[in-house]
């Protein structure tokens, strides 16, 4: 069996190095992608879209992933941020297997850092929150490590050092628990915050380790910028010799990697450090290279350029060239362009010196009007950052607030355990209740708005359950129409078939148990239907009985349409089939209701209840239009109680608005409709305590009038 194995993994072997020689190119494509990443990115460009086009994105998806990754650091890397945007698109756009978060991770980590390299820190922050949740989720410390560094450099450069520094210090403790060798790129970053803080003595030890870690890690890209940022530190020290070293080290780096638009940057300082400490000809070289890379990288000469050039010409004794130079930059920039406050003032300084006093002036003017802007826009970077503050201090609140819940729920559970052992051990039943009581207490607190909640809860169930009791009885009204030999039938207010007679349930052509539940207008055509809303409409103003021909599925029958009694949402409807021209109201007329059943007992035809009644209305329809943001006719929709008509194409209330005015109210109002709608607001609106608790003394003070009336 051994043998058989060690031929099999013989052969695969064969066969793994015939597909290598026959296709060399595939094999060694990705490696000199990832050898010209950091040395040559300008090369890796290419060479990284070569590796990928050899690949086959089904089979080897993650190589092929991989090399669109390296070729967009490449991009960023020599400052071509759409090419990047791009290539992170196709990312994106591949075909991803379920459950591979990195390529998440690596994707919204990779747009955070595009987003960061173009200083749109707003839009870099929440994509390394995303990345640093992923790796949260999936307790994997190395990216959870380089998360809070991306995350620790954006806080910086918002100006939230504290924050900044946490995050920072969190990225440390994680890669060293991972043994990371690579450090560099978190002492820069430390080395970056002292140096915003004005710490410059801390800010270049930490700079010096870190050109440490990235010299021995073969970094020389990082190294550069390293570099870079120590010479503006020792330029702020007074060593202007050592930037000057630092300058050039970083510069020959750059240029030897490609990287024009760092070089470009890395010359413009180099040149200003050399005017300022009057070494003329190596400004001048500094200048002409710098010169020369804009125009190789396309772009019109950057701000800090023009100025450098400008004090170059005004040495050289060039004053009108200086001014040109400040005034075709001025002429590109922006109003709001934050570069524009030096180059006003040194376009100031030179129509000075050329003896132009008032366009001297005039610019001194503009360049005070600019530096206010500065000033202002620092000011809205500060509430920006405050912004960003505050959204993380609520974040920081919402998960101390899940912690208290766990804690609650915590609590909780001992408290039941507690009392449990209650009835488990009788010799200590006092100290255990004391216990209890002690827990209790220190829970009170913490449970008090979970009770309220749980009351209101309660209460609004209540409130259902007695909506729900003044409702007439389904079961009841069908017993009423059973009475009847004749074609009857009762609707709701939504227009619903609550109750009918055999007889009418053949005139429907359903048997009455399928025709049960089912609208009206299902059964009708549409004359018929606008007949029977206008009759409905009529029955909610004055209660009136109302005649109408209908065609049904079966035949055409003429109908008597009347209110049931203690229910303004319940229509019966009865139905006489044949040609008759009316309908014979004495020998089909609907059952009377009795005391005993539907009729309302306590029927109060008081002045000062009727009054009780519309007050109470009118209050809960404004509370519901004011709370809910809905209308009188949502109201009746929802609760069902009243019926909505259409009259001229809109739909009205009729009998709704009838009981908001005491001039309209009907004589024998229903008093049970607006107790439900009363309830039916306090158990589906959130009100305020003292709206809750006006409505329902409303709500009781109509039905202690009942109750007065009952005893009567």
């Amino acid at each position: 069996m051994s043998r058989v194995l060690r031929l099999a993994g013989l052969a695969l072997a064969c066969i793994g190095m015939a597909t290598l020689a026959a296709d060399p190119v595939a094999s060694d494509a990705p490696a000199r992608c990832r050898s010209l990443q950091q040395p040559q990115p300008q090369q890796a460009i290419v060479a990284c879209e070569e590796a990928y086009a050899a690949l086959d994105p089904l089979r080897d998806a993650e190589i092929a992933e991989e090399m669109l990754f390296r070729r967009s650091d490449a991009q960023i890397a020599t400052g071509d941020f759409a090419g990047a945007a791009a290539t992170l698109n196709r990312v994106a756009a591949m075909p991803v297997e379920a459950g591979r978060w990195m390529h998440d991770f690596r994707l919204a980590r990779r747009r955070g850092i595009l987003a960061y390299r173009q200083e749109h820190y707003a839009d870099a922050l929440p994509l390394f929150r995303i990345a640093r949740e992923l790796a949260l989720a999936h307790a994997d410390d190395t990216a959870l490590a380089q998360s809070w560094n991306d995350l620790g450099n954006t806080l910086r450069r918002i100006g939230d050092y504290r924050e900044a520094l946490n995050a920072y210090l969190a990225s440390l403790e994680l890669k060293r628990r991972v043994r990371d060798p690579q450090l560099g790129a978190l002492f820069n970053n430390l080395g970056d915050l002292y140096r915003d803080l004005g710490d410059y003595a801390e800010a270049q030890r930490r700079y010096v380790e870190a050109l440490a870690e990235h010299d021995r890690d073969e970094r020389p890209r990082d190294a550069a910028h390293t570099r870079e940022s120590l010479a503006a530190v020792l330029v702020k020290v007074g060593d202007t010799q050592g930037a000057g070293a630092a300058y050039a080290q970083a510069i020959a780096t750059f240029r030897t990697l490609d990287a024009r638009a760092d070089e470009l940057r890395a010359q413009v300082g180099a040149a200003a450090l050399a005017l300022d400490t009057q070494a003329i000809p190596a400004a001048r070289a500094a200048l002409a290279r710098a010169l020369q890379l804009a125009q190789e990288l396309a772009q019109a000469q950057p701000p800090n350029l023009a100025l450098q050039l400008a004090r170059l010409r005004r040495i050289d004794g060039d004053l009108a060239g200086a001014r040109s130079v400040l005034a075709d930059v001025l002429a590109r920039l922006p109003p709001d362009a934050v570069e524009r406050a030096p180059l006003l003032q040194a376009s100031a300084d030179a129509a000075m010196a050329a003896g132009e006093t008032a366009q001297a002036y005039r610019l001194q003017q503009a360049f005070h009007e600019a530096d206010a802007r500065l000033r202002d826009a620092a000011h809205d970077r500060r509430l920006e950052q405050l912004r960003v503050q505050f959204d993380v201090a609520e974040r920081q609140r919402a998960i101390e607030n899940l912690e208290a819940q766990n804690r609650l729920g915590a609590l909780a559970l001992r408290q039941r355990t507690t009392q449990l052992q209650l009835g488990l051990a009788c010799a200590v039943v006092v100290l255990l209740l004391l216990a209890g009581a002690f827990l209790r207490a220190r829970q009170r607190s913490q449970l008090a708005a979970a009770v309220r909640e749980s009351k209101l809860a309660a209460e609004m169930e209540q409130y259902r359950r007695t909506a729900a009791s003044l409702r007439v009885d389904g079961e009841r009204v069908q017993a009423l129409l059973d009475r009847s030999d004749a074609a009857l039938l009762a609707i709701d207010a939504a227009g619903t078939l609550v109750a009918l007679t055999r007889a009418a349930a053949d005139l429907l052509g359903q048997a009455r148990d399928t025709a049960l539940g089912s609208r009206m207008a299902g059964f009708l055509d549409e004359r018929s239907q606008v007949a029977l809303q206008s009759a409905l409409a009529e029955l909610d103003d004055d209660d009136a009985v109302a005649e109408l021909a209908l065609r049904l599925p079966t035949a055409t029958v003429w109908a008597r349409l009347s209110a049931l009694p203690s229910d303004a949402g319940i229509a019966v409807l009865q139905l006489v089939a044949g040609d008759a021209a009316t309908v014979d109201g004495d020998a089909a007329s609907p059952p009377t209701l009795d005391a005993a059943e539907l009729v309302d007992a306590t029927a109060v035809e008081t002045d000062g209840f009727r009054r009780e009644l519309v007050e109470l209305m009118v209050y809960a329809v404004e509370l519901w239009e004011r709370v809910s943001g809905r209308t009188r006719i949502d109201l009746a929709e929802k609760s069902r109680v009243w019926r909505v008509t259409i009259d001229e194409g809109r739909l009205r209330v009729r009998a709704m608005e009838r009981y908001l005015s005491l001039s309209r109210l009907p004589r024998q109002p229903r008093w049970r409709e607006v107790l439900r709608t009363a309830y039916f607001v306090l158990s589906e609106c959130r009100l305020e305590a003292t709206e809750r608790d006006a409505l329902r003394t409303r709500a009781e003070t109509v039905q202690a009038s009942l109750r007065r009336r009952a005893l009567v």
